[in-house]
């Protein structure tokens, strides 16, 4: 049986393609002001957290409420690129030519980077994703390429997003001037328990859906199954559903939660 249709929702809410209402989070409104200091003072910022808390999620909605006009935002995913790879997709994104040499790229990075700051008045946003696999040579060069006027002053804003992983590396001595550097640190806990039933009951309602549909028992247990990860809240969530209306369940209790535990782990 269709879920939608045998639960009344437009459209599934916890699916990931999906346009719906944002559900701030205590670490989605945590990061959100991070961010905006991160923007006002420029500098680098990293934010790190265990897969599926909403890292990647909660930089896009940042990234989408910030003006054109007066930021330009890079954003590279790819973070497994050799030295002279990163400089020439870096300059590729910031739409500059790309030089033949790591030393070309630089310098075009650079003096573009406080030109645009300091003559057109827009803040340049570099974000290096998955950034626990750059290779050690960049994160060296990142302390260099942040430097501008003699280290007085800040011209863009570099966010390092990744696993906890990347916390740990930059501990090590070698990457001591780097760490000076940083001007915001965040560790994205994920969803606390506290927050299960809100979240739940917000996507279900922005859906069509204004009547509770998981018992306490199943948030208890969804809460337990998800450890913190949104993304493995929302498999789950999508999992009760079908699993709900195939056996033409109306309210999802702590059962139906454990079977989709057994079938989503099972993925």
């Amino acid at each position: 049986m269709d879920m939608k249709l045998f639960y009344g929702l437009s459209y599934n809410p916890f699916q990931k393609d999906v346009s719906d209402t944002t559900v701030e989070t205590i670490d989605f409104k945590e990061m959100q002001g991070r961010l905006a200091y991160l923007c006002q003072t420029k500098g680098i910022g990293v934010f790190t957290g265990r897969p599926g808390v909403g890292k990647t999620y909660a930089l896009r909605q940042f990234v989408s409420s910030l003006n054109p006009s007066l930021y330009q935002v890079v954003y590279m995913p790819m973070s497994t690129l050799t030295t002279i790879q990163f400089y020439r997709y870096l300059a590729g994104s910031l739409g500059l030519e790309v030089g033949s040499s790591k030393i070309d790229n630089f310098m075009n990075i650079q003096e573009y980077l406080k030109r645009m700051n300091s003559e057109k008045r827009i803040i340049p946003i570099i974000i290096l994703d998955e950034a626990q696999y750059l290779r050690s040579e960049i994160l060296n060069d990142i302390k260099l390429l942040m430097n501008f006027d003699m280290d007085s002053k800040n011209h863009c804003v570099l966010i390092l997003a990744g696993l906890p992983t990347l916390v740990n590396t930059l501990k090590y001595n070698s990457y001591e001037a780097i760490r000076q550097r940083i001007t915001i640190q965040y560790q994205i806990i994920g969803l606390e328990p506290q927050e299960i039933k809100s979240y739940v009951e917000s996507k279900l309602k922005a859906a069509g859906l204004n009547v509770p549909l998981f018992t306490e028992d199943a948030m208890t247990a969804l809460g337990n199954s998800c450890q913190g990860s949104i993304r493995k809240l929302n498999n789950l969530l999508t999992q009760c559903l079908i699993i709900g209306a195939n056996r033409q369940i109306r309210d999802i209790n702590n059962e139906i939660v454990m079977m989709a535990v057994n079938e989503v782990d099972m993925n």
